[in-house]
């Protein structure tokens, strides 16, 4: 299965920020508010902001704005809700405490894109 355009501009404006342990669970048969959750962590609160805010614009550019955000202030857990998408942006004490991946486990795990690198500047 091809991930979705939406969901690869997800996972593309989140690796622009290095984000790590990026997972994407399909929850649609099993969750009655949003069918798509987007996992990922951030090595500090202001890289868990910097990733937020990524997505966030990307997906602005594609016309998509969030329902709501949540977790600014803190910033070891920010939340962006686009209603069949919630994205969660934790560090890792944040996300192995509240452990939503094992909660939600019965999911089925999105196959991410894979990565790709710019074009060096290296000239010949």
């Amino acid at each position: 299965m091809t991930l979705d355009s939406r969901l690869a501009t997800v996972v593309d404006a989140a690796r622009s920020k290095k984000a790590f342990r990026i997972r994407l669970v399909d929850v649609k048969d099993i969750a009655s508010f949003t069918d798509v959750f987007a996992f990922m962590s951030g090595g500090s609160d202001r890289q868990n902001r910097a990733i937020a805010e990524s997505i966030e614009d990307a997906l602005k550019l594609a016309g998509e704005h969030p329902i709501s955000r949540e977790g600014e202030a803190n910033g070891n857990w920010v939340l962006l809700d686009y209603g069949n998408l919630v994205v969660h942006v934790m560090d890792e004490d944040t996300r192995r405490h509240y452990n939503l991946e094992g909660l939600w486990g019965a999911g089925r795990e999105l196959e991410l894109p894979p990565e790709t690198h710019p074009a060096s500047d290296a000239r010949p």
